[in-house]
């Protein structure tokens, strides 16, 4: 089947790049913009693939044309002509690159798209299903292609095979028609359940569910918890935009007291609470501001952007706050940091002094200093201080590259021991 492929391959139109487009090509950012395509592109169709070539005819790299979008070209490969042997090697590398996850975890990212050099698709792993997404039609050649060959090589490179693997469309994609959820590999009725499990906590995720399953690049923050775990240690703690609770979970494993989780999803919620309830009975989050208690944990339907009413004078020692992508355009970036500061205030207002502070962000447009700085003048205009602020990397299955900045979008931020200015730190 791969030769049927590498004959396919062969056919790459020829396409010469003006000299804006021939200084991201070297660069070795993987995207050409639509805006800086010649008139020449009308010859193409979405999804052609293109071979990339200077005013010289020196051949700078091959990608992949898309009709839809900004993202005119994403770039498969640079330096000459296309190989699938190279392609072979850039996946085998995914593989090395997550071989330390194995053992502490059974849900990570197998393909972390334009991060791992395959621009557009990315492939998750949760317990014995792979979840692929594919981020634009003009991909999907190329997407089935790249799945081939992870799933050939997996079991050489000490990879489980799969017993599914489930095609969806990303939220995300745009004005293109979305195709319906599928299966390459196995098949059920959906949505069901995979088990997972992340180091001593174990957990069930719905698929499909919001990317993919669940959020995956949280799990920096959720190996954290369950390692430093004196963070959350009898302490009584706030999630706020909790998702289906898997780090409200580690929060619980790593000791804590007590822990109120809020999301403004239903369905989310309603997930989250099936894994913790030991009633049959499933409880429902129609009602917003209803507080619902499961043990340790109080969950509430509420909108965290209008309403922090049903809190009252509540206070906690941690707090952890994750917001959704709140820059989804250029255009939003002004009013996405202005939402950031008024959701770190409403966060202090409920803060025990002395207690920790956890801002999660992934919002791409946002870039990491910009995001510290909004946490650290927000903390000094509502008149507090910290002690100590710890930067969480991504883990080894969301590499970045420093090429594309645009591919280092979540950051986790630990501003510890913060307090009034003008009372005690806490040692």
């Amino acid at each position: 089947m791969l030769f049927l492929y590498s004959e396919t391959l062969k056919s790459f139109r020829r396409y010469q790049v003006n000299k804006t487009s021939e200084s991201v090509l070297r660069s070795g950012h993987p995207w050409i913009l639509n805006g800086n395509l010649s008139s020449a592109i009308s010859a193409f169709q979405d999804g052609d693939w293109m071979k990339l070539v200077s005013g010289q005819n020196e051949i700078l790299g091959t990608g992949i044309y898309s009709s839809n979008g900004p993202i005119g070209i994403r770039i498969i490969q640079t330096e000459g002509d296309f190989s699938l042997d190279r392609l072979k090697q850039t996946i085998k590398n995914t593989f090395q690159l997550r071989k330390a996850l194995r053992e502490e975890t059974n849900a990570y990212r197998l393909v972390h798209g334009e991060n791992d050099r395959l621009p557009g698709v990315t492939v998750d792993r949760y317990g014995k299903t792979w979840v692929v997404q594919t981020y634009s039609r003009s991909l999907r050649k190329f997407s089935r292609l790249v799945v081939r060959i992870l799933y050939s090589q997996a079991k050489e490179e000490g990879e489980s095979l799969p017993e599914k693997i489930l095609w969806i469309s990303p939220q995300r994609i745009g004005s293109e028609e979305a195709i319906p959820v599928r299966f390459s590999r196995g098949k059920r009725e959906t949505p069901y359940d995979e088990e997972i499990f992340l180091e001593t906590v174990k957990w069930k995720t719905t698929l499909p569910g919001q990317k993919g399953g669940f959020f995956l690049d949280v799990r920096n923050l959720r190996s954290y918890l369950l390692e430093k775990r004196e963070l959350a240690k009898d302490k009584e703690c706030l999630h706020l935009f909790c998702h289906t609770g898997l780090t409200s979970a580690c929060l619980e494993e790593a000791g804590a007291r007590s822990i109120f989780s809020v999301d403004g999803a239903k369905e989310a919620l309603e997930e989250f609470a099936s894994r913790i309830s030991s009633s049959e009975i499933h409880p429902s989050f129609e009602e917003k501001n209803r507080i619902q208690t499961f043990g340790k944990h109080s969950l509430v339907r509420a909108d965290l952007f209008r309403d922090w009413n049903f809190l009252e004078d509540r206070k906690f020692s941690l707090i952890v706050l994750d917001p959704p992508n709140l820059t989804p355009n250029q255009n939003s970036i002004p009013a996405g940091k202005k939402a950031y500061r008024s959701l770190i205030s409403k966060a202090l207002s409920h803060l025990e002094p002395g207690g920790d502070l956890i801002l999660l962000s992934c919002s791409g447009r946002i870039r990491e200093s910009e995001f510290e700085k909004i946490g650290r003048e927000t903390l000094v205009h509502r008149g507090w201080k910290y002690r100590e602020l710890e930067r969480l990397v991504p883990e080894q299955d969301h590499p970045t590259r420093k090429e594309f900045p645009e591919g280092k979008y979540f950051k986790v931020h630990i501003y510890k021991g913060v307090s009034p200015v003008g009372a005690p730190t806490k040692i």
